[in-house]
């Protein structure tokens, strides 16, 4: 007779997510707003917008990752951040229509499930959800063992926030000469990690045994949510970039109409150690920098210049410094001057 094989067998313990799924649920439900309806171990989660004060509602989605910053969080054993970065990828590029965070979802997937380890990255998305005021409605954690290996792990989350019709943002209306306005970042946030890895993770690199250096390459994203929404009820803001993949270079064109372009000037970018360290390291040009990395600077905002003097006031009563990183021009190119 043949000998019986299990899940378990397989690699999968449906016990061990039962554990899971228990033991992240406390942080979970602290995330969750009066709009939740129900539970969150369900099959599917409900939110109702009625709550919400808007005329004419429209909802904005979002997608994202962490991507190869995962593997430095798994080799300096610093996860709980990633889960931040999760949420923050996803909510910072949202709010930038002018909308702000409803919920939020995430997908885990590893080769085998570790309830205290892995949990830690949940704790840290409960984390970014309550800084984003965004309720964690739900998510899939998957064990594929011969997919992954050892302590290998994936995420993707995904954002839903609402916006009134009448105030997304609409940079269509953006024009040359208007001032390009920067926000400070936590670090590298979570692009340029591939680049990092390769420069500071070979064999031998001391910078692997630094811990203020572990320390300034694995701060979480900074959520710009609260800010940037205080900031849209006193200043008009004409167009707003999460700087991501691609850097300064990439990021902020894409909010520009057709036939426009940047003028950023260089002695304005923040003087940020650790960039440094990365250029030293590459010989990359500044040019190339700022094509891969934020380079200190994690949100634009495109605001009109007469708008400078109220914007600068409300950054720095919330402690912000302001950053007139450059202009809007009528050519349509990235100029570094």
């Amino acid at each position: 007779m043949k000998s019986k094989i299990t899940y378990k067998d397989a690699g999968v313990n449906v016990k061990t997510g039962n554990d899971f799924v228990s033991t992240i649920q406390p942080y979970v439900k602290k995330t969750l707003s009066r709009n939740v309806i129900g539970k969150t171990t369900s099959f599917a989660a409900l939110y109702s917008i009625s709550k919400e004060k808007i005329n004419n509602p429209v909802l904005v989605s979002c997608t994202d990752g962490v991507g190869t910053k995962i593997e430095v969080g798994i080799k300096t054993n610093r996860i709980r951040g990633l889960g931040i970065d999760l949420v923050a990828m996803s909510v910072n590029d949202l709010i930038c229509t002018g909308a702000k965070p409803l919920f939020f979802l995430d997908y885990l997937a590893t080769s085998k499930l570790r309830v205290d380890y892995h949990s830690e990255v949940i704790k840290g998305i409960a984390d970014g959800c309550k800084m984003s005021s965004c309720s964690l409605v739900g998510g899939e954690t998957a064990e594929m063992p011969g997919m992954y290996k050892g302590k290998d792990f994936d995420l993707a989350g995904f954002a839903v926030g609402i916006v009134d019709k009448s105030k997304i943002i609409k940079t269509a209306n953006i024009k040359g000469g208007e001032l390009l306005i920067g926000i400070s970042s936590s670090g590298p946030h979570s692009n340029g990690y591939s680049l990092i890895r390769k420069l500071f993770f070979d064999k031998n690199n001391k910078h692997k045994r630094d811990t203020k250096f572990i320390n300034s390459i694995m701060k979480p994203t900074r959520i710009y949510t609260d800010l940037i929404l205080h900031i849209k009820k006193k200043v008009n803001i004409k167009g707003m970039a999460h700087i991501t993949g691609g850097g300064l270079v990439e990021n902020i064109p894409r909010i520009l109409p057709n036939g426009m372009g940047v003028e950023l000037i260089e002695s304005r970018l923040p003087k940020v150690r650790l960039f440094r360290e990365i250029q030293e390291a590459s010989n990359l040009r500044l040019r190339e920098m700022i094509s891969v990395f934020n380079m200190g600077i994690g949100f634009v905002l495109c605001i009109n210049e007469r708008d400078l003097s109220l914007l600068d006031k409300i950054l720095k009563a919330k402690k912000e410094r302001i950053y007139v990183l450059g202009k809007v021009t009528k050519k349509p190119e990235f100029r570094l001057v």
